[in-house]
């Protein structure tokens, strides 16, 4: 990565690159709110910013917003709202504005004094183009030509080099505002439609929410049937499965599909803190001397205002936040810590959990009426080895996300590797698919993946019990298939195309098709294999 503040020199072909695959990643013929998502990745990886947030506003339904963030640190995305007051003025007068120093904004009120030291932060306006073709002017979209705001936590810098960030974010406000329009145009058509759909048929595959890439097997449309049932109720719900099954990615499909898609999803991994900072996020806090804080805080369940708060990992909760999670869905209320003093919220509670729950009730470690408030929409995530059908849709979503991101041209998964990865028996599920697909994007320097580019878990075998790492000769034979197999799907099934296109004679090709019993028929055209 370049860091594109240590100089004005770095700075250039940063932006130039980052602009270019913010354009690839947002262009026409690509899903638009995760053209969005990964244009804010791409800010986060290619220019080290700390924080990326996008707030879209002037969308078909009155009042409804969009927001999405990304994080370079794993959950700082979720942890921490939009900065309202600065994305407010930002909007409302439709100026770029730059905090060099943060630490007495009352937007970043809450954040740990030795992260405030270190942050400057930017927010630009989101415009669309106008008939006069200004950001100023009428817009049929929005008067003002401003349809939301972009905000950015980067390192502290000089403000020379501040400014020159700003005037790059303002590019990328522009084209992110250009993206916003076709989201427009997809939100109001399915609102329009939305009444007239059909009801889907038990076995037809679940309607699918903008962010969710594949649902092949009958388990996991199963699952996404029960959200869509479950997505506009204000009950909680409860996701249930191993590690990995992709419970947050789930939890926030619901979100995506229920009345409350437009207002905030914040998430709190239960286990990734010690509990007394969990029950300071989960509830605030109030300064004063009981509390022996300097500064009022206030939790994520007064942050939601009608949101979702997901719970991750809740069987960590310590008996005493449990208890407060369970009033909250009782009461809708909370206390700060030190205080007495009783606030109203307005929050879903979504959890998930990869341990026996009921093993916890049994210990004392889990509190019954929790358990039992929970189970009201209590959906079970299979694993990724009972939902084989999924396999590969995934690793081909896994593979094309992650070339995008990184600008590379990794197109397909060779034959021999799709037989690897559809049989290992993947114990870390879909998370281990998803970095198992990133590592052969990353070794890959061709177009297609191939079986050497997978991890040595999937070639050896290991921990899928299936026979050791092949010998030599076997493992040269294996390569010899499959590139004989790739080069004859290439060619259709033309031995002569084929021999050509691996700079080797007819004879030979002939001969180790024979060998290994290739059937250069299966590769015609129309011939079903």
């Amino acid at each position: 990565m370049i860091d594109a503040l240590t100089s004005f020199d770095g700075a250039g072909p940063a932006f130039y690159g980052a602009l270019t695959r913010i354009v690839a990643v947002t262009g026409p013929g690509r899903a638009v709110r995760r053209g969005l998502e990964n244009a804010l990745a791409v800010l986060v990886e290619a220019l080290g910013y700390r924080r990326v947030c996008l707030e879209l506003h002037d969308l078909p339904q009155p009042g409804a917003r969009i927001v999405l963030s990304h994080g370079r640190q794993q959950g700082l995305d979720h942890l921490y709202g939009p900065a309202p007051i600065t994305m407010g003025q930002v909007i409302g007068s439709r100026r770029s504005l730059i905090l060099q120093d943060v630490k007495d904004h009352p937007d970043f009120l809450g954040r740990p004094p030795d992260e405030l030291s270190t942050l400057s932060h930017i927010c630009v306006p989101v415009t669309v183009p106008t008939p006069d073709g200004h950001v100023e002017g009428f817009s049929p979209v929005a008067p003002s030509g401003v349809v939301g705001a972009l905000s950015i936590d980067l390192p502290k810098a000089p403000m020379v080099f501040l400014e020159a960030h700003r005037e790059f974010l303002a590019v990328v406000g522009g084209i992110l505002g250009n993206a916003s329009l076709r989201l427009r145009d997809e939100l109001d058509t399915s609102r329009r439609t939305a009444a007239s759909a059909p009801q889907p048929d038990e076995d037809a595959p679940a309607q699918t929410p903008p962010d969710q890439p594949v649902a092949v097997s009958k388990s996991i449309r199963l699952v996404l049937r029960q959200i869509a049932q479950a997505a506009d109720s204000n009950d909680p719900v409860l996701f249930r499965g191993e590690e990995g099954t992709g419970k947050e990615f789930l939890a926030r499909c619901l979100h995506s599909q229920g009345n409350r898609r437009m207002r905030p999803f914040l998430r709190l991994g239960c286990g990734e803190m010690p509990q007394e900072a969990v029950m300071e996020h989960l509830f605030g806090v109030q300064k004063g001397e009981r509390s022996k804080a300097t500064r009022s805080k206030r939790g994520l369940f007064e942050l939601a205002q009608g949101g979702i708060v997901f719970l991750d990992d809740i069987e960590e909760l310590s008996p005493a936040a449990q208890a407060r999670v369970l009033r909250v869905i009782q009461e809708g209320t909370v206390n700060r810590l030190g205080s007495d003093t009783t606030v109203a919220v307005d929050a879903r509670v979504v959890a998930a959990s990869s341990a026996s729950l009921e093993d916890a009730m049994g210990q004392g470690a889990f509190l019954e009426d929790l358990f039992y408030a929970l189970g009201v929409f209590a959906l079970y995530v299979p694993p990724l080895r009972d939902r084989m059908g999924d396999i590969l849709p995934l690793a081909e979503y896994f593979l094309e996300d992650f070339s995008v991101r990184t600008g590379k041209s990794v197109r397909r998964i060779s034959t021999p590797a799709i037989d690897l990865l559809s049989q290992y028996h993947w114990p870390g599920n879909v998370r281990e698919l998803a970095n198992c697909m990133e590592r052969a994007a990353t070794l890959c320097d061709e177009a297609v993946v191939r079986t050497y580019h997978l991890p040595p878990t999937l070639q050896t075998g290991e921990s899928s019990g299936t026979e050791p790492s092949l010998s030599f000769g076997e493992a040269v034979a294996e390569f010899e298939q499959e590139l004989l197999v790739e080069a004859l799907k290439k060619a259709r099934g033309n031995m002569y195309q084929a021999a050509r296109d691996l700079r080797e004679s007819y004879r030979v090709v002939n001969y180790k098709v024979k060998k290994y019993g290739i059937d250069p028929k299966r590769f015609t055209p129309g011939r079903r294999t």
